[in-house]
């Protein structure tokens, strides 16, 4: 499926970079190449690497009924063959699972049906959580390279990696005919593949706790990848109450002392988002998990 079908690239030039700004996965996202090439041919490759982002988005959204996610959701207790893709994305979810103690669980997504963090509301009661925990429970599912089996009732929901593979598999694609001189932005989960033309580093900005794309801190970034987590945007406050939208997949609850935002830079954006994620799971040992990790981080309180 090309970009034509999916979405659209809205171009933009600065001297010798080229920017493609374009919408996936519910976030603003953009491509920034610097290159001596032609404008259609960078134009091009900005456009076959957005289509890689909504090519991960149409196959792992659970919105869409034809997904391979809607389909392993909805196969009533029978198992569906799995691609190379797909079970390397569920081994890193069980990866995750184990390092976080069972906090992360891409079965926890069920409790959507509970918690809604784009409005106030009334938190749900301990029946309710309960009753959507019987649900949830990554060590109840059966998978291996072949196929997967679900329970019934129960749900995946790659929303809590996606993004970042998306990422790192959208800069995979940037040819050396344009350099190393690649950005690609997800709504914030960033890879760069080199420095900037002038061999100088691309800056980062880091939103501050408040939102309303005011700048908290700008990172210089080289080569490798940011990923932030957090809940500037996806909180509640009830009597007094703020309740992030990380939830504790243990208990059914958002974690409790949770930091507003978890920045962290690795290699890769696969590596910066687990590490930002089981970061944000820790609550107020947020900072000591890092510090362990030997990672570059950044945090707001």
């Amino acid at each position: 499926m090309t970009s034509e079908h999916l979405g659209k690239v809205r171009f933009e030039k600065q001297g010798s970079m080229t920017i493609g700004h374009f919408k996936a996965m519910a976030n603003p996202c953009s491509i920034f190449i610097e290159s001596d090439n032609s404008s259609d041919a960078v134009k091009k490759a900005i456009r076959l690497m957005a289509d890689e982002v909504w090519r991960i988005e149409q196959k792992y959204s659970r919105y869409l009924a034809d997904s391979v996610v809607s389909k392993i959701n909805n196969a009533n207790g029978l198992p569906i063959p799995l691609d190379a893709e797909t079970y390397h994305l569920l081994q890193l979810s069980d990866l995750l699972w184990q390092e976080s103690g069972g906090k992360f669980d891409i079965s926890s997504g069920i409790f959507r049906k509970i918690w809604h963090f784009n409005q106030q509301q009334k938190i749900p009661t301990q029946s309710e959580v309960s009753a959507q925990l019987a649900h949830v429970g990554w060590d109840k599912i059966s998978f291996n390279k072949q196929d997967i089996t679900l329970p019934i009732k129960m749900q995946l929901d790659f929303g809590g990696i996606g993004k970042e593979y998306a990422a790192d598999r959208c800069a995979s694609l940037a040819t050396g005919d344009f350099g190393e001189s690649v950005l690609v932005n997800l709504g914030g989960d960033v890879v760069a593949l080199g420095p900037r033309a002038d061999q100088t580093p691309w800056q980062i900005g880091i939103e501050t706790k408040q939102g309303g794309g005011k700048v908290w801190k700008r990172i210089p970034l080289s080569k490798g990848a940011i990923a932030t987590s957090g809940d500037v945007y996806k909180s509640i406050v009830y009597k007094g109450k703020r309740y992030g939208h990380i939830i504790n997949a243990l208990t059914g609850y958002p974690v409790g002392n949770s930091p507003s935002t978890v920045t962290v830079a690795a290699p890769n954006c696969t590596e910066a988002g687990m590490l930002s994620t089981l970061a944000s799971l820790q609550g107020q040992q947020a900072e000591q998990f890092l510090e362990e990790q030997g990672r570059p981080f950044w945090i707001q309180r």
